[in-house]
């Protein structure tokens, strides 16, 4: 059986982008079955997950009999679709090897923008220097969502013509962008990620995260009880 981590609780604007929706997505997609281990802050900061799960503290990590321990939602999601045979394109051809550069592009060259907005957004509290970065952060985010969509150049696939992990990674990073008001410049992208994220596989990983962390509060994840940091 498979065990995916995934986290009590959640504030309310990472709802449903917690990164593993992406490997439920995946799992979903190729039909396997699965199931999740909530924990807490305390848990995850704890020396032993640490050690044995995911050396920084972080999740998703993924659990399954007679294998190690797997973490980075990228990798997760490259290596159930590889070892299922689905969503990547056969071993060797240049499907694949595109599909994976997507992938990392995404990972790479996309997400870190997005998430240097996102900062801003949520994160920092000096008024002063958040209207100074703001304007920077998201302008630069935009040039990049822009060359995304002119690399997508219209198609309704990244790699070929049918689905797979390239679309699955794209569409899951936007949700960020969605979140932050970045795509109201690119329409057409904007509807692409929707139509992806109606896929019967993401609709039940983000209603499945939503439930989870729906029913349960801060209080749940007991920041409060994370080991401090020797001074």
């Amino acid at each position: 059986m498979i065990t995916l981590t995934a986290m009590k609780w959640a504030p309310p604007f990472a709802a449903g982008q917690v990164r593993d929706h992406r490997v439920r997505w995946i799992l979903n997609e190729v039909d396997w079955s699965y199931r999740v281990r909530l924990v807490d802050a305390p848990t995850m900061k704890s020396a032993g997950y640490r050690h044995s799960l995911q050396p920084f503290g972080q999740l998703p990590v993924l659990e399954e009999e007679g294998r190690p321990p797997m973490f980075e939602s990228g990798a997760i999601v490259l290596d159930v679709a590889m070892r299922a045979g689905r969503c990547i394109g056969g071993e060797g051809t240049p499907e694949r090897a595109a599909a994976i550069q997507w992938v990392i592009a995404g990972l790479n060259s996309i997400e870190p923008f997005l998430f240097n907005v996102a900062e801003v957004e949520y994160f920092m509290d000096d008024d002063a220097v958040k209207d100074a970065r703001k304007p920077v952060v998201r302008a630069l985010a935009k040039e990049r969502l822009a060359a995304l969509e002119k690399a997508r150049d219209g198609r309704d696939w990244w790699v070929g013509n049918t689905f797979t992990v390239a679309d699955l990674m794209f569409a899951s990073i936007l949700k960020v962008a969605r979140g932050l008001d970045l795509l109201g410049d690119l329409p057409a992208l904007a509807a692409w990620q929707q139509e992806i994220l109606a896929r019967p596989a993401h609709v039940k990983a983000e209603t499945d995260q939503r439930a989870e962390i729906a029913r349960h509060s801060p209080a749940d994840m007991r920041y409060d009880q994370v080991p401090k940091p020797p001074a």
